[in-house]
């Protein structure tokens, strides 16, 4: 596992190796698992990038060259990634922009691309709030500003809605009221806080509630609403829509239901984080290849991971299969549930979740 465990980034690699060393830790104390007629046990190996691409590099060659390994989970990926490539490294990342590629042959998607995360969200979006046809986005300003109006624009289109304005804010801001104002005056059916620090969403929900604005808010990317409710009040955050599950919610198997009681017993009073979930799941995933291909070696997982027929099981959910980007020509994104909740009298409910989908 080679994550940010110290610098600013920390936090996502300590919610990654919680993931990881459960899963780890599971899988030893059952005795090992069997690939072939072997049996492995596996010992954990750890970097720290501090989030410097420097840093990164030099721990992926003390992996290949003196560790050996060729199953990585890994965040920051672009400078350790010649490194692993030459040492047939397959390298597992929820860096959305990590597309698998014929010159990038082991990387591994265990996220959604941006537009696939926020094309699965509305789907369920304009499913429960058809009455939506005029629509502000209130995105935070930078160079990823054009990338994200084209994207948003295409998924309301889809779905027979315009976009009346996309609102440009600087992250850190504390006061949001005048460009709230300018979206309060466009009159839109609903408002989306898209992409952002939680900080600046908290208080934009806050403010844009003080002036007026009684529609319905969605944060497609925004995690859990408790934030939300401690800055703005549960009322101002009452029918808010966001993307974060509900790991006991029934919409859920009981298998899964499971685990995530199983890790408030590890990790009591902690978060569940997407993070969390792809230490684990990613775990599961080179597991379940190695043993499908019967072997440990790297090109004969690779052909399972290709397989279109290859299924594993991910977080209690048996007969999940790799999606694709085609135009890659490659199979290997790992598909992730996208959550649909809504905060109801304070409290998150989740309406409603399905598996991501790929373009």
């Amino acid at each position: 596992m080679l994550e940010p465990f110290s610098g600013p980034a920390a936090i996502y690699g300590v919610q990654f190796r919680q993931g990881f060393d459960w899963k780890v830790d599971e899988i030893n104390k059952a005795g090992g698992f069997k690939v072939g007629v072997d049996t492995y046990m596996i010992k954990p190996v750890y970097g720290d990038d501090k989030g410097v691409g420097s840093e990164g590099a030099k721990e992926a060659a003390r992996f290949v060259y003196d560790e050996h390994i060729h199953y990585v989970h890994c965040l920051n990926w672009a400078a350790p990634e010649p490194i692993f490539i030459e040492g047939k490294v397959f390298l597992a990342s929820c860096a959305t922009n990590n597309f698998p590629s014929p010159d990038k042959p082991y990387r591994i998607m265990t996220a959604l691309a941006s537009e696939s995360w926020y094309s699965t969200f509305w789907e369920m979006g304009y499913k429960f709030h058809p009455e939506i046809k005029k629509i502000a986005e209130v995105v935070p300003t930078g160079a990823a500003f054009e990338y994200w109006k084209d994207i948003l624009n295409r998924i309301h289109a889809k779905h027979g809605a315009e976009v009346v304005m996309f609102a440009e804010y600087a992250g850190g801001t504390v006061d949001y009221y005048p460009v709230l104002t300018a979206v309060v005056a466009k009159n839109p059916d609903a408002v989306a806080i898209s992409t952002g620090a939680k900080g600046d969403n908290d208080l934009i929900i806050k403010q844009i509630r003080e002036l007026g604005y009684k529609g319905p808010l969605f944060g497609p990317s925004y995690g859990d609403p408790a934030s939300a409710i401690a800055i703005a009040g549960a009322q101002a955050v009452e029918g808010f829509a966001s993307n974060d599950p509900d790991y006991n919610s029934p919409l859920f198997p009981e298998s899964t239901r499971q685990l995530y009681a199983e890790f408030q017993r590890r990790y009591p009073g902690q978060a569940f984080a997407v993070t969390t979930y792809i230490g684990y799941t990613g775990t599961e995933l080179f597991v379940a290849a190695m043993q499908a291909a019967g072997s440990i070696d790297p090109d004969e997982v690779m052909k399972v991971l290709d397989d279109p027929n290859f299924t594993y099981t991910a977080f209690g959910q048996s007969g999940r299969k790799l999606g694709g980007y085609e135009t890659y020509g490659m199979r290997r994104v790992a598909p992730i549930d996208v959550a649909y909740s809504v905060v109801e009298n304070g409290k998150k409910v989740m309406k409603d979740v399905i598996a991501g989908s790929t373009p």
